[in-house]
């Protein structure tokens, strides 16, 4: 049985702090108590590695990262433990297949196949690789998508977007949202199930309210990844990153707005945070105010000077200075 979401301290998760002939036990210890029940078995050698990132919640739980090469097997005693929840596998790279009672297949990287926790069944990673795992509630998910059952065992095309948004969100607020809050995790949870349902296939008013609701906010977390992966390009613009996200500038605008910002706002905020920790490190001190402003991506030194100025009070020789005096 799973233990309780309260029980859960999220953080990263690797068998490094084991030695090695424990690393694989310490592994599956872990998987059968906060994401998936299953009898594992190690098929590399004795310095097994994984190295993921976990995260729980009432509602959901999920994690990625890389795992060495290993099988899983859902037994009947094990599912006996378990309830009726459904568990998503992203091939995140490497080789990954899964056998159930009508089906076997084998997920090329970025494919996504749905199971059912109910069923009988095996997934393996026959090398090491990497993975993103998603456990949700079968009863919040079958009035958003028809047929649901029918979907079990399928695969997932890399291209569908509401898979990769998925996987961009959920390592989104993985890694960066404390979601301490009931409300804000509640609405995590409900902008995953509405990302599923449209990767899955959902429907009339439920497809219309996931495209209201998780699909904008997985674009725009999207949006913001690429850009914090970008920012000190020249190249970074709304056309860039609308074509990344296959919509247009103008959509990608809307989005920035309706979160109380704009695309250039957004950005300049990041470079300007970026140039102050650069101009308070001490070990930069003998570099060139306009070097960092031109290293941060900002072409125009005058332009860079108003913005700095405008957010912290003070100029940027104001500030250096102040750093150099404590």
């Amino acid at each position: 049985m799973l233990a309780p979401s309260d029980q859960f301290q999220d953080g990263p998760f690797s068998t490094a702090q084991a030695a090695n002939a424990e690393r694989f036990a310490l592994w599956a210890r872990v998987l059968n108590k906060w994401l998936l029940g299953a009898r594992g078995r190690n098929l590399g050698n004795e310095t097994f590695q994984a190295s993921v990132r976990l995260r729980v919640l009432p509602e959901i739980r999920f994690g990625w990262g890389a795992i060495g090469a290993s099988v899983y097997d859902r037994t009947r005693d094990v599912i006996a433990q378990d309830n009726d929840d459904l568990f998503l596998f992203l091939n995140l790279g490497g080789r990954f297949v899964a056998e159930g009672a009508n089906h076997e297949i084998e997920l090329a990287p970025g494919q996504g196949y749905l199971m059912g926790c109910a069923e009988t069944g095996s997934h393996a990673s026959p090398t090491d690789g990497g993975i993103l795992t998603l456990r949700v509630r079968h009863a919040a998910m079958k009035p958003l998508v028809r047929n649901l059952d029918d979907r079990l065992g399928t695969v997932l095309a890399s291209d569908n977007e509401g898979l990769r948004l998925l996987s961009t969100y959920l390592r989104s607020i993985g890694e960066t949202e404390p979601l301490s809050s009931t409300a804000s995790r509640q609405l995590a949870t409900r902008h995953v199930h509405d990302l599923l349902a449209l990767a899955l296939g959902t429907h009339g008013d439920a497809r219309e309210a996931a495209r209201e609701g998780g699909l904008p906010a997985a674009r725009l977390r999207a949006a913001k990844t690429l850009i914090r992966r970008n920012l000190f390009e020249s190249h970074l613009s709304p056309e860039f990153i609308a074509g990344h996200l296959e919509i247009s500038p103008r959509s990608l605008q809307r989005l920035f707005e309706a979160d109380g910002t704009t695309f250039s706002a957004f950005v300049n905020d990041l470079r300007i945070t970026q140039a102050h920790a650069a101009l308070t490190d001490q070990a930069a001190h003998g570099r060139k105010i306009a070097d960092i402003a031109f290293d941060c991506g900002f072409g125009d030194i005058s332009y860079f000077n108003r913005k700095f100025k405008s957010r912290y009070g003070a100029s940027p020789s104001e500030i250096r200075f102040q750093a150099r005096e404590r």
